[in-house]
C-alpha cells in the first residue's frame, strides 16, 4: 500500500514566522517554503490513496472474472462491464496524480531561486533545504515511473477483458496469454510502487531533519 499520504506530516507543525531582509522585503524561512510545497501537494497523495482503495476493489473484481470465466456458459458483461468503469476511474486518478506532481514540479523551480535569496539561514539548513528539494525531485521521477507502469498494467487489463468479451467461444489460448502478460505488467509495477515508497520515505526523512534544524535555530 502507498505510504504517500504520509508526506506532509513531519513538517505541518512548522512555526509560520515572516521574517525581514535588510531592504525590508518579507522572507519566510526554508523550512517554511518547503512546507507549503508539500502542503500544495496533497491532492497527490489524496489521489493515491483512492487509486489504492480502488485497486483493492479491482483485484476481487479480477478474480470473480476469472472463476466465472471458467464456466463456458457464464455471462460475463455485466463484469466487465463494471472493470471498465474501473479501469477508466483508475486512469483519471493517476492523470490527477500527474498533473498535481508536474506543479509542484514547477513551484520546485521556483523555490530553489527564492531559497537562493534568504539572507538570514544558516548554510547547513540551506543545505539541507537543498536535499530535501532533491528527494522530492526523486520521488516526482519515481511517481512518473509509476504511472507509466500502471498504465501498462491497465491496458493488460483491457486487452484480456476485450479478448473475454470477443464471442461466444473465446480463443482461450490468447486468453491464458493475456492473463500471463496482464500479471507480468502488474508483478512490475509493485516494483516501482517500491521504488516511489522508499522515494517519500527518503523525502519524509530529509524534511523532518530540516523541520528539526528550523525549529533547533
Amino acid at each position: 500500500m502507498l505510504t504517500s499520504k504520509k508526506v506532509a506530516l513531519a513538517a505541518v507543525s512548522v512555526l509560520l514566522i515572516l521574517l525581514v531582509s535588510g531592504c525590508g522585503d518579507p522572507q519566510e524561512p526554508a523550512a517554511n517554503q518547503i512546507n507549503q510545497l508539500v502542503l500544495s501537494g496533497q491532492e497527490i497523495d489524496q489521489s493515491l490513496k483512492t487509486l489504492t482503495s480502488h485497486e483493492q476493489e479491482d483485484m476481487k473484481l479480477y478474480k470473480s472474472i476469472l472463476d466465472k470465466g471458467k464456466n463456458k456458459n457464464s455471462d460475463l458483461e455485466a463484469l466487465l462491464d463494471q472493470a471498465a468503469d474501473h479501469i477508466h476511474e483508475r486512469r483519471t486518478l493517476l492523470k490527477q496524480a500527474e498533473e498535481a506532481m508536474e506543479q509542484t514540479n514547477e513551484k520546485t523551480v521556483a523555490l530553489r531561486s527564492s531559497l537562493k535569496e534568504l539572507s538570514f539561514e544558516k548554510e547547513e539548513t540551506l543545505a539541507q533545504a537543498e536535499k530535501v528539494l532533491n528527494q522530492y525531485g526523486a520521488r516526482a521521477r519515481a511517481l512518473e515511473n509509476f504511472v507509466a507502469s500502471y498504465q501498462l498494467s491497465l491496458s493488460a487489463d483491457e486487452q484480456l477483458y476485450d479478448l473475454m468479451r470477443e464471442s461466444a467461444e473465446p480463443n482461450l489460448v490468447k486468453i491464458k496469454r493475456a492473463i500471463r502478460v496482464r500479471n507480468s505488467e502488474y508483478a512490475k509495477l509493485a516494483e516501482f510502487r517500491k521504488q516511489f515508497n522508499l522515494q517519500t520515505k527518503a523525502f519524509n526523512g530529509a524534511n523532518a531533519k530540516l523541520v528539526q534544524m528550523d525549529q533547533a535555530s
